[in-house]
């Protein structure tokens, strides 16, 4: 059981870091007990699409040969990266997702300490995203028409020659605004939500910040902060006040209530599985946690160009990479240390559903170790 003393006067729940990622890989569904995409607990987040094509592979891995149903779609949330979501989910995580002050606008998006006001030009650039996206466009041309309306929060872009809307709350307005993405032949089409309530103000930040705990918890208000593209700062006015003290081997965290019986007591991971770049397991802020040794987290977490990890059993312990060859994918697997035959025999497995993910015939592995 987990053990409970007290710190001041006040209950603190002590746990270990197997027990942390057990839960995890269990909360997560990566023992696939989904069954259907509609049913994934990683949507109310979003499954990050960064690179393009990588969260259906996210969801595959989860519910292996799954289509895409017409109920999910893509869209600007979290940190204004691409993301699938329910589209149902979606006007409540706009909700959510709307910051909450000037100073919170500005942690997101540092380049909008420049203007005036920078709740009010965010609320008017979602507005204009709005207004301009109503019939389908592409995001230059939805680019354009912003930056006539919101000249204040433009700039010269040398990598673009033009001036354009800082390109950061460009992505971070689009949610609120209802914009949906569709990608098709290497193209990115935007439409918007014909029903739509535009929201003025946040509401139910609480409720974000409980759904990013129960995924990726415990955790800290900087590691919740970190995933949402804030600070501490500005979030700690909406941190919920029935939150679960926690101490992961020593370090103050913060969970929800109702899952504790579930991080008392997970299953045991089991497992190989080839997770991309972006996948939401990757996504908790406390990589010490993941990958205790700083040379295999500077190997997996790279400024460019970050490989994919190998899971085994809930813990990392190897990275990927995949190459298209003709019909075939080429699949490198490297591990941290050797690799047994049964993770080899189950690496070969995930590698041929990989490969209908990329739209090869056939996987071919080749393994390596560091």
């Amino acid at each position: 059981m987990l053990d409970a003393c007290r710190r001041i006067g006040v209950p603190v729940i002590e746990t270990d870091r197997e027990r942390v990622l057990a839960y995890r890989h269990a909360v997560q569904q990566l023992d696939r007990p989904a069954g259907a995409v509609e049913n994934l607990a990683v949507l109310p987040l979003g499954v990050p699409d960064t690179p393009a094509g990588s969260a259906l592979q996210s969801v595959r891995t989860r519910v292996p040969g799954a289509e895409l149903p017409d109920s999910v779609v893509l869209a600007w949330s979290v940190r204004g990266s691409a993301h699938l979501h329910r589209a149902a989910d979606l006007a409540e995580l706009a909700g959510r997702l709307y910051p909450m002050s000037d100073a919170d606008v500005v942690a997101r998006m540092p380049v909008m300490k420049s203007v005036d006001a920078p709740l009010a030009v965010f609320g008017k650039t979602v507005a204009a995203m709005r207004e301009h996206s109503l019939e389908p466009t592409d995001r230059g041309t939805l680019s354009a028409a912003v930056t006539r309306d919101v000249p204040e929060a433009s700039a010269w872009c040398k990598a673009c020659e033009s001036t354009h809307v800082f390109y950061s709350l460009y992505l971070q307005s689009g949610l609120a605004a209802g914009i949906r993405l569709v990608r098709a032949s290497g193209r990115l089409r935007i439409t918007a939500a014909p029903k739509w309530h535009v929201p003025q103000q946040p509401a139910r930040t609480d409720a974000l910040i409980k759904d990013v705990l129960r995924l990726l918890g415990p955790g800290s208000i900087a590691d919740v902060a970190a995933l949402l593209g804030t600070s501490a700062t500005a979030l700690r006015p909406a941190w919920p006040a029935d939150l679960v003290e926690v101490s992961v081997a020593g370090k103050q965290s913060w969970f929800v209530p109702d899952a504790i019986a579930a991080l008392d007591s997970p299953p045991s991971p089991r497992g190989v599985r080839l997770l991309p770049t972006g996948d939401p397991y990757l996504q908790a802020r406390d990589r010490a946690e993941l990958l205790p040794d700083p040379a295999h987290r500077k190997v997996l977490w790279r400024a460019v160009g970050s490989p994919g990890a190998l899971l085994a059993d809930g813990e990392i312990i190897g990275t990927w990479r995949a190459r298209k060859a003709g019909s075939k994918l080429q699949v490198d697997a490297t591990g941290f240390r050797a690799l047994s035959a049964a993770v080899r025999e189950e690496v070969e497995t995930e590698a041929q559903q990989l490969a209908g993910t990329r739209g090869a015939k056939s996987a071919v592995v080749a393994f390596d170790s560091i």
